[in-house]
């Protein structure tokens, strides 16, 4: 029961989406550890990981996107594939998040809200943003190839600006 109404409160409250993709996957079969974790939902919001998730070693992407000052799409969810550092879980997070701009720059062209300049995205990742801005092919980064080719493009046609954040003012990180 508690599980549900916590769902239910990830349409006002996004700063537990994350704990609460986490806490769905045991719904089946809770344990005590999960019941205690999800009464202490109520005070603890946020938390920020890499490769958090103990059984399976991924790292989960988080993000906001707003138009104007209006939140209209977000998300938290475990990745795909598990990451080798932190820069490889946040270029994958930059490739989610450039997709979601991607569609919703589709949709919203469909009701005429046309845009002139493009979407600035923010990454607390230094080395995640080094990778967007540098054409040449790391060697490293080979594992990440179609995700740097996405966001590379991208930002190449205008649809988003990349810019440094500081993780303290970082607002997708209570989805992580």
């Amino acid at each position: 029961k508690l599980i549900g109404r916590l769902i239910y409160l990830t349409n006002t409250r996004l700063d537990i989406t994350y704990v609460m993709q986490h806490l769905s996957q045991y719904v089946s079969n809770p344990t005590k550890t999960h019941n205690q974790a999800a009464h202490r939902i109520l005070r603890y919001f946020s938390d920020s990981d890499w490769a958090g998730c103990l059984d399976t070693r991924k790292s989960i992407t988080g993000y906001s996107v707003y138009l104007g000052s209006s939140l209209i799409s977000w998300k938290s969810k475990k990745q795909a594939a598990i990451s080798r550092s932190s820069s490889e879980a946040e270029y994958r997070a930059l490739a989610s998040t450039v997709c979601e701009l991607q569609w919703l720059t589709f949709l919203l062209q469909d009701f005429a809200v046309s845009f002139t300049k493009p979407a600035t995205l923010y990454c607390d990742n230094k080395s995640a943003l080094h990778i967007a801005a540098n054409p040449v092919f790391h060697e490293r980064a080979k594992h990440i190839e179609i995700d740097c080719h996405i966001v590379r493009e991208k930002v190449q046609n205008g649809l988003v600006k990349l810019l440094p954040i500081s993780s303290a003012n970082q607002l997708a990180d209570i989805y992580t």
